[in-house]
Order: structure tokens, then sequence, then C-alpha cells
């Protein structure tokens, strides 16, 4: 499984993220978050234009494994 939080810094300062984070990691996850996925922003200054699909996109066959999809 991966996945990217996508949240502003407000949101990040909240000391239940880091331990979620952590948690998640420690679980399998993939988290593509910090340098190469998302970095958070300042509240209300979100750019969607700016989102980082290309590593969220690329972490998707990474993670799908061998498919017997014909």
């Amino acid at each position: 499984m991966a996945m990217m939080p996508c949240v502003n810094r407000a949101y990040v300062a909240h000391p239940q993220f880091e331990r979620s984070i952590d948690a998640l990691r420690a679980a399998g996850v993939r988290l593509l978050y910090g340098e190469g996925g998302f970095l958070p922003n300042e509240p209300d200054q979100g750019n969607f234009a700016a989102f980082p699909w290309r590593p969220a996109l690329d972490a998707v066959p990474n993670n799908l494994g061998p498919t017997s999809i014909v």
C-alpha cells in the first residue's frame, strides 16, 4: 500500500500526525511524504497544479507486484 498525505503545515504540527506517520511506516505502508513526495504547504496556500502527481502515479505499479490481468 502506498499513501501520500496531502496536508498543510498546521495539520502536520499536531503531535498525533508524526505518530500516525510512524505507525503507517511500521505497518509497511510506503509513504510518499517529504522529499520526493508531498511537502506540506502553509494553510490556504495549496496549489493543485503543483501536486506531485508523478511520484503518486509511479508508486502504483511498484505496489501492485505481479499481476495476472489479461
